[in-house]
């Protein structure tokens, strides 16, 4: 196969599906490749529930996700499909915590109507939870679950509907940068007006130049047996994130019959190709320890599952130009908190390619000027961790 076409995508995850159907839409021939299947487990946009929420620390991630929201009720309007589920949002820890009261700030902030909850009314509202005296809970309404695997596919879907074509199973080897850059996969050369690169963790063997701004890290999420099922029900049990030692994030019954739950206690460094699926012990143990101490009625353990976050400096996004060509976009828009902005970051792919500005393209997505830091930098919802 040797081949040419207007726009030429790598990596049918969460950004480059978006972006396949946002270019699609706009008249652009797309090519969108996936080297595995579609929906695949080996990388980070997988299993039935990421968090969906505007509780960020920093204004602009949380002014990003109310705009994101806008774009996921224009797709979901566009497949006829329901895609996000509110189910309300609870940052828990103790009374006093920085990350706690700037999270209610920045909530403040952007009219968000988030509200606080002392000990006791935690627990007239939510009894599942058990937590010390001198916690407290900033609880913020429009917080809720989108899909990946429903996501993906209406993605996917939606882009051959407007002319896009989606092919499984062709690996990219080689990108070679120039006025139409080139890319070898594992079925010929395809040439191109405007390469986007969204591989996730194999982002660094794609693109040698970020090898040293990139961390590719093995998440982990253990689901949990509720003693009364009801009692966790998304209508009951709002997705939540905690401010301690455990920085735990978790989900009510959604998808399987069991509260998912992550903590960010371990994240062995790894890679795309020699990544393991097994789950480090101590991850194991302290998600068993947290659902024990503050979750007592969800304890008998269902399965547990890896998956991969590929981190940029500081926690932020990689949404720029290759730097030896501006015909090359690269997207690495995870850092274990990316996937609620899945339709909003293929607007921002889309007009990237089109060399149309977008005014969310904010300047921290630009390429990076430091190595990646080794520790959690802007912590938030992992929500790559786990199926």
């Amino acid at each position: 196969m040797r081949r040419h076409v207007q726009v030429l995508i790598i990596g049918a995850g969460a950004a480059g599906s978006a972006a396949a159907y946002a270019l699609a839409r706009r008249g652009q021939e797309v090519l969108l490749l996936e080297q595995f299947r579609l929906g695949h487990e080996r990388g980070s946009s997988f299993g039935p529930s990421r968090i969906f929420r505007l509780a960020y620390q920093e204004p602009e991630y949380a002014g990003l996700a109310q705009a994101a929201l806008a774009s996921w009720r224009a797709l979901e309007s566009e497949a006829g499909q329901q895609l996000y589920w509110r189910t309300g949002g609870l940052d828990l820890g103790p009374t006093g915590t920085p990350s706690l009261d700037a999270v209610y700030t920045s909530l403040d902030a952007i009219d968000a109507a988030p509200q606080r909850l002392t000990r006791p009314a935690l627990a007239r509202r939510f009894p599942q939870w058990q937590v010390p005296p001198d916690w407290e809970a900033v609880y913020a309404p429009e917080a809720g679950i989108v899909s990946p695997q429903l996501t993906l596919r209406v993605l996917t879907d939606l882009a051959r509907c407007h002319g896009a074509q989606v092919q499984e199973g062709v690996a990219a080897l080689e990108t070679e940068p120039g006025p139409q850059p080139a890319v070898l996969t594992s079925a010929g050369v395809v040439t191109c007006d405007h390469l986007i690169v969204a591989a996730g963790a194999w982002m660094p063997h794609l693109v040698p130049q970020l090898r040293s701004s990139l961390s590719v890290t093995l998440a982990a999420s253990s689901f949990y047996r509720p003693d009364d099922l009801a009692a966790f029900q998304p209508e009951r049990f709002p997705v939540f994130i905690t401010h301690d030692e455990f920085q735990a994030y978790g989900f009510p019954a959604f998808g399987v019959p069991g509260v998912k739950l992550g903590v960010d206690v371990a994240r062995p460094v790894t890679s795309g190709a020699d990544r393991t699926f097994e789950v480090p012990p101590q991850v194991s143990e302290a998600s068993d320890a947290f659902m024990r101490r503050f979750l007592p009625g969800a304890n008998a353990v269902m399965e547990r599952h890896t998956c991969l976050i590929t981190r940029a400096p500081g926690g932020d996004f990689i949404l720029a130009a290759h730097p030896d060509c501006p015909q090359i976009t690269l997207a690495s828009p995870c850092s274990g908190h990316g996937f609620k902005f899945t339709p909003l970051l293929g607007e921002l792919l889309a007009a990237r390619a089109l060399g149309e500005r977008h005014p969310w393209h904010l300047p921290r997505f630009a390429w990076p000027t430091q190595a990646v830091d080794t520790g959690q930098g802007q912590r938030g919802d992992p929500e790559a961790a786990g199926a």
